[in-house]
């Protein structure tokens, strides 16, 4: 085990920011964000913000670092990875907490996939438009080795996520976490970036905007991610879907997912990602999946007629 010492972020969206913001509450001087060119110049201008509150970051000198946190969009991954190269020194750990099941075997075929524990964020509800971050869940780091592996790596993330006061959780199972996110994002991500729906809307805890048609089609493409799932080995069951619920019924009612965030912002989303990854895995499963084959095309039509929307979206 190594102590961890310097941090970078790669990707200053809602995750990003929000995972900064910790760590650098406890410690400015570790962390910094990376950043170069027309976008450094931007963050320095416009500066960044979280909650309300504008963070004078560091920014990447270029120099290697004990850490790096990849919170891109999938679609910016591989800008990211080379931009990255100069931090990654020997030791250094790569935690991704993309969305989706593939970004830790893209990221360590570039660099070993030694240097990365499966992770993922969970119960976050940050919301991020332009260099500002709003939350009031920072959610919960999850990671572990991939085959259960618990070692030196891992024992460095726990310490120092422990000494800088970030949430998380260490487990011993991370493989079926993984999918349980996975789960989440394929069904709670896609279903409310079509319709533009708040957390609020899918909440069972009595608003008044609930939708349970809307928590209907989520579950729909749920069970699809749990047949897959079952044919890869994985146990996730219709009791991952009821936890699911504790978690988003503790989210602000009125935030959004980040894939929701994307369509309202007229952004690329990530729907390769999660439909078009199931549509593979169903392929190669022989595992029927019409409801994200649906959900593929729904999203790229609504990708494809940006800046032709009218009336707004979302609530």
């Amino acid at each position: 085990m190594h102590t961890i010492n310097t941090v970078l972020i790669a990707g200053a969206g809602s995750i990003g920011l929000t995972v900064a913001e910790r760590i650098f509450s406890s410690d400015p001087s570790c962390v910094s964000i990376l950043a170069q060119d027309k976008r450094l110049e931007r963050y320095r201008r416009d500066g960044l913000f979280v909650n309300g509150r504008r963070i004078d970051f560091r920014f990447g000198d270029g120099k290697p670092v004990d850490l790096i946190i990849v919170a891109c969009k999938f679609h910016h991954l591989d800008a990211v990875i080379e931009d990255i190269r100069p931090y990654v020194k020997t030791g250094t750990i790569i935690l991704s907490l993309l969305n989706g099941i593939s970004s830790e075997e893209i990221i360590g075929k570039i660099f070993g996939r030694e240097r990365l524990p499966l992770a993922m964020i969970l119960g976050t509800d940050a919301f991020h438009r332009g260099t500002e971050t709003v939350y009031t869940m920072p959610g919960v780091i999850h990671f572990g080795d991939a085959d259960g592996n618990n070692g030196g790596r891992e024992k460095s993330l726990a310490e120092f996520f422990s000494r800088v006061k970030v949430p998380f959780e260490l487990q011993s199972n991370m493989r079926r976490m993984y999918w349980y996110k996975f789960m989440i994002n394929v069904g709670v991500n896609q279903i409310t970036a079509a319709f533009r729906l708040p957390y609020g809307a899918i909440q069972t805890n009595g608003n008044a905007g609930e939708l349970p048609e809307a928590r209907l089609l989520i579950e729909m493409a749920m069970r699809e991610v749990i047949a897959v799932a079952n044919a890869e080995g994985i146990d996730l069951n219709e009791d991952d879907i009821n936890t699911w619920y504790k978690t988003v019924n503790a989210l602000d009612a009125k935030s959004a997912t980040s894939m929701c965030q994307d369509v309202l912002a007229e952004r690329k989303t990530e729907v390769e990602m999660f439909a078009l990854a199931m549509m593979n895995l169903g392929e190669k499963y022989r595992v029927p999946v019409p409801v994200n084959k649906t959900l593929y095309l729904a999203l790229r039509v609504i990708e494809k007629r940006y800046g032709n929307l009218t009336g707004g979206g979302g609530t």
